[in-house]
């Protein structure tokens, strides 16, 4: 009898894995490289290849959730560089998809997820609704990723002299090594998206900073819309929304005021903070589907 299954959470910054035993107990907990087939197309290969280090023949089923598998031919890519890896069921899921049934299970109701990236799902009657989650170059509001994007806007703006003195300068100059803002530039325009969302938190840390204020209220107000989407397609009713993934985990002053924003734009809305990780829900869906 298989002892095991897998859960992997894939995202642009990292790759969450958990394992569970047959009978649902998390048993191991590990991070690899990030996974997402839009963004970086040789994720799976590289994912593939580090998972098959420590899986063997007591594993059940692999459940994979990441942002870009709504692409079918994206979460086929998945399934194929897993299996070329493991002989057994391997599931791919969105990973808004996966974030509901990780707080939700079946129950109706409003998984709102900010992490590198940011989308939104609902579930009401087994129908589905989606707001958000369309990348980082045209979408992603209220994300790690924008929340970077629109410090170093604020930065390179006060430097010009566009836009107001903030104390978010000081602190990019640090994390830089330097205050040459055409270094700074060149710096970010070139990285990964994961090294501008390391930025976000720096809202947090200068809380009574105006600008930072406002950068803060700008991304709650835009998670709280995207909640507010989703609630009125599917014409849920005073629905619980799980606020989910790494950003609102860890920063509460963003989590508290996006709950308060959503409440003010959806009537008896009862948010919670889910903090179980989606590898787990991953492999949880995993077990269920292999019985």
């Amino acid at each position: 009898m298989a002892k095991y299954a897998i859960g992997l959470d894939g995202g642009g910054t990292k790759t969450e894995v958990a394992m569970l035993s047959a009978q649902g107990e998390t048993i191991y907990m590990g991070r690899l490289g990030p996974l997402n087939p839009v963004s970086y197309p040789d994720s799976p290969a590289k994912i593939a290849e580090e998972l098959a280090r420590f899986i063997d023949a007591d594993c059940a089923a692999i459940c994979v959730a990441c942002a870009g598998a709504a692409d079918k031919a994206k979460a086929e890519g998945v399934k194929r560089a897993l299996e070329g890896i493991f002989a057994g069921p391997v599931f791919v899921r969105t990973d808004g998809e996966n974030s509901l049934y990780t707080a939700l299970g079946e129950r109706d109701g409003v998984a709102l997820i900010s992490g590198t990236g940011s989308i939104c799902y609902a579930q009401k009657d087994g129908a589905t609704a989606r707001s958000g989650g369309r990348g980082h170059v045209l979408d992603d509001a209220g994300s790690a990723y924008a929340i970077g994007r629109d410090i170093l806007s604020a930065v390179i703006r006060a430097s010009d002299g566009r836009g107001e003195p903030t104390a978010l300068s000081e602190a990019v100059f640090e994390l830089c090594g330097t205050d040459d803002i055409a270094a700074i530039t060149a710096r970010y325009t070139a990285c990964p998206k994961s090294e501008i969302a390391a930025l976000a938190p720096l809202i947090s840390s200068h809380a009574e900073d105006a600008i930072a204020g406002r950068i803060e209220a700008a991304a709650a107000e835009e998670l709280s819309l995207m909640a507010a989407a989703v609630t009125k397609k599917l014409e849920l009713s005073a629905p619980s929304i799980a606020l989910m993934g790494g950003t609102l985990l860890h920063q509460p002053r963003l989590c508290a005021l996006t709950a308060e924003r959503i409440r003010a734009r959806v009537k008896d809305a009862r948010c919670f903070l889910c903090d179980k990780s989606a590898a787990v829900g991953a492999g949880e869906f995993a077990l269920a589907k292999v019985g």
